[in-house]
């Protein structure tokens, strides 16, 4: 009887967890489209085009305002896009871990409550406002490949290993074109998951020839994004091409003028490095590691859940590939002050590579550091007593913003949808 109301307790938990920001969400977004439904600065950044010439991050901008009528303009049509990418993903995230058959409700919890995941984008309509999040359904959808590849043998293994290898050059690219941080943010740890899958299969050539093609298309694609960075010109071009009703919408003072995303078109280098400065000099940065450290401990907690370290039929390898995954994805933080939106991406997609890694076969094998090996068992001791308990009070009390960081408004609602 006892059990059987903790079940209960703990599908009501993960019911509000999964309807509170869902309803936000739906509710945010299908309101009043006289004002802006988000942030103008993510706005305005989805609605880079190339009306002026070809520039870095213009495509899924082109492709809006062809697709939107002059007179009602583009935003409710871009507020209709989000929302459902912001679905999309919640759906793509429940696939992975339900086809990886980790069956923890834990790590769901922690999962979904992890600052800047599904729970928090809901509740503040951050994150999946953003471009990256279709980095992560993309990412997602590999994932699930991955997984159903794994159970696979013979020619149905190797017509899905096929698949997982040809779609990141084709969309690889197309992503990139669509916001260029692509090669920061998601492109390392998907090339991380084609390399393992290379590992595990070597008897399949194509596989290392599709990751030396996929590495190679994508250093292309930024390159040429580099160049084409756009200049004030272009920039005031790109903002004349917008809908009238959408310009005013947007910056009401001054709808003649470039604004937000899109005059950052024309920034130099330096002042995009300016604003990394910026975190520093406003003592911003106690905050992000305050973040960082949450979220390191949060992923760590899920991790010790997800793989015990004394079981001898979990991979023990699986620590290293998510360190080595942390630290390739930390040069985002090198590209500019929005630090919030690095965090919440980088514990996304860590989330998925850990649930997708629960069948790798590359991951088995003795790990070399018994520090790790030492650390994750002391991990393991304490997590379900302490350690889960800090991370869940982490997880409901705390908001991680996006950028601009202040202290009043690191606080859940304190700064809801502002």
């Amino acid at each position: 009887m006892l059990k059987i109301k903790e079940n209960h307790l703990i599908f009501l938990a993960l019911a509000i967890i999964i309807e509170i920001p869902v309803i936000l969400a739906i509710v945010w977004m299908t309101g009043d489209y006289r004002e802006p439904r988000f942030n103008i600065w993510p706005v305005t950044e989805w609605l880079v085009n190339y009306q002026g010439g070809f520039v870095r991050r213009g495509l899924i901008g082109e492709f809006l305002l062809t697709i939107s009528d002059p007179i009602s303009g583009i935003l409710p049509n871009l507020y209709r896009f989000v929302l459902s990418s912001y679905i999309f993903y919640i759906t793509i995230f429940f696939a992975v871990y339900a086809l990886a058959k980790i069956k923890n409700n834990r790590v769901l919890i922690l999962a979904l409550l992890i600052q800047g995941g599904i729970y928090h984008m809901g509740i503040s309509a951050d994150f999946y406002t953003r471009k990256e999040n279709l980095f992560l359904i993309f990412f997602g959808f590999l994932c699930l490949l991955y997984i159903n590849a794994s159970k696979k043998v013979g020619e149905s293994k190797k017509k899905r290993l096929l698949w997982l290898v040809s779609l990141p050059i084709i969309f690889g690219p197309i992503l990139i074109l669509i916001h260029e941080a692509y090669l920061f943010m998601s492109f390392p740890l998907t090339a991380m998951l084609l390399f393992i899958v290379c590992k595990e299969n070597p008897s399949y050539i194509y596989l290392r020839f599709g990751f030396v093609l996929y590495v190679g298309i994508c250093l292309i694609f930024f390159i040429s994004c580099s160049i084409h960075h756009g200049d004030v010109v272009l920039a005031q071009a790109i903002w004349d091409s917008l809908p009238w009703v959408d310009r005013v919408k947007l910056s009401p003072s001054a709808p003649y003028s470039q604004f937000a995303a899109i005059s950052s078109i024309g920034w130099s280098l330096g002042q995009h490095l300016s604003t990394i400065y910026g975190v520093f000099i406003t003592g911003g940065v106690y905050i992000w590691i305050f973040f960082i450290l949450g979220n390191v401990l949060t992923l760590a907690v899920i991790a010790s859940l997800i793989y015990p370290i004394s079981a001898e039929s979990r991979p023990k390898r699986i620590y290293g590939l998510l360190v080595i995954g942390l630290i390739v994805s930390s040069a985002m933080f090198l590209i500019a002050a929005d630090w919030g939106r690095w965090i919440a991406f980088m514990s996304n997609q860590l989330l998925l590579l850990m649930f997708a890694l629960s069948v790798s076969t590359f991951s088995k094998g003795e790990e070399k550091s018994k520090l790790i090996l030492n650390l994750i068992q002391y991990t393991q001791k304490i997590a379900p007593k302490y350690l889960f308990y800090i991370v869940l009070v982490y997880g409901l009390v705390f908001q991680m913003p996006e950028c601009c960081v202040q202290y009043p408004n690191i606080f859940v609602f304190q700064s809801l949808f502002q």
